[in-house]
């Protein structure tokens, strides 16, 4: 395979990532020692289609081949059940036989995938969202991972887990820790590196304050010497700077929404989502739409419990406002 340094990257002894829309996590270990030349392989997500399945599969085959090595890949290691990141699950699976891990709380969107595009819709999803890009074909998970898992690895490296909150239901950050314990992190979409966050100012997020706990989270652990997000640049030692800017991106749509909110005495969330597209110069394709209009709605539901804004339904209409001043 031509370029296949720029295809795998070595990020330290045994971990890998393969860049691309999602990037693909790999570990490898050294597990049998009566089969020197046999490894084995954990991924980290897989992508979101068939195709990218099949282009991971050729990269590890051309990589391993030019060891003279053989491989089996044990299991896919979720970092959450979005379709971007286990589109490609079902056919790894029939491919290798590896199975398929996640946290408890993904499992539903996994083996039902009609549950992320009913989420973002609000309801039965029209056809435009019952694509792969939403919709993958349903997984079955074979084993369910907690953040006090702990999986030992050759050369005493160890792979542990951490809850981050705030994009999805249970996001798993994937740990990898060497024996001098430095450690390279796979968080998912739990932090997104400046290339991204830049270009898409609005992130799809679910609760927005647990969002931003989790990047305290990631900024807290020691050692770093990789966080690799799932979509864009990696992250070389210190995460601070793209958490910062992560945070500012979500403090600029909480402050956008209540700056809606003083133009008029009171708007629908639709009226809202055009506000805040509006400001942030974006035009919005139906997808996007529902993502955007999704992550507004999380932000006003976290703002109304913590009473900066009211809710009331008038002629009919769901309408928000802020509280009157005491």
């Amino acid at each position: 395979m031509d370029n296949l340094t720029a295809k795998i990257i070595e990020l330290s002894s045994g971990v890998y990532v393969i860049p691309g829309t999602t990037n693909v996590g790999v570990i490898i270990n050294e597990n049998d020692s009566s089969k020197a030349s046999a490894v084995e392989v954990y991924l980290i997500d897989s992508g979101c289609t068939e195709i990218d399945g099949e282009y991971v599969l050729d990269v590890l085959k051309a990589f391993f081949e030019q060891q003279g090595l053989s491989f089996n890949i044990k299991a896919i290691i979720t970092t959450h059940g979005h379709a971007d990141h286990c589109g490609a699950h079902n056919f790894l699976r029939d491919e290798t036989g590896c199975q398929l891990w996640a946290a408890k709380h993904e499992q539903g969107a996994m083996e039902t995938p009609i549950i992320q595009g009913t989420v973002l819709w609000g309801g039965y999803p029209p056809h435009e969202m019952r694509t792969l890009f939403f919709m993958p074909s349903p997984t079955t998970v074979d084993h369910f991972i907690t953040k006090d898992d702990v999986i030992e690895l050759s050369a005493s490296r160890k792979i542990t887990f951490m809850e981050l909150k705030g994009h999805s239901y249970e996001t798993l950050g994937i740990i990898i820790t060497g024996k001098n314990e430095h450690k390279v992190i796979f968080p998912g979409d739990n932090i997104f590196p400046r290339n991204e966050i830049i270009n898409h100012w609005i992130p799809l997020i679910l609760n927005p304050v647990e969002y931003m706990d989790s990047l305290d989270k990631l900024c807290a652990i020691e050692k770093v010497d990789w966080c690799i997000p799932s979509h864009g640049d990696f992250l070389r030692r210190n995460i601070n700077e793209a958490a910062e800017l992560n945070k500012i991106a979500i403090i600029s749509t909480r402050t956008c929404i209540l700056d809606a909110l003083k133009t008029k005495k009171k708007l629908t969330a639709e009226e809202i989502v055009k506000y805040v597209a509006d400001k942030n110069d974006m035009k919005l394709s139906l997808s996007q739409y529902a993502l955007v209009n999704s992550t507004v709605k999380s932000y006003i539901s976290v703002m109304h419990d913590a009473r900066e804004i009211k809710m009331a339904v008038s002629d009919n209409k769901l309408y928000f406002s802020l509280p009157e001043a005491k």
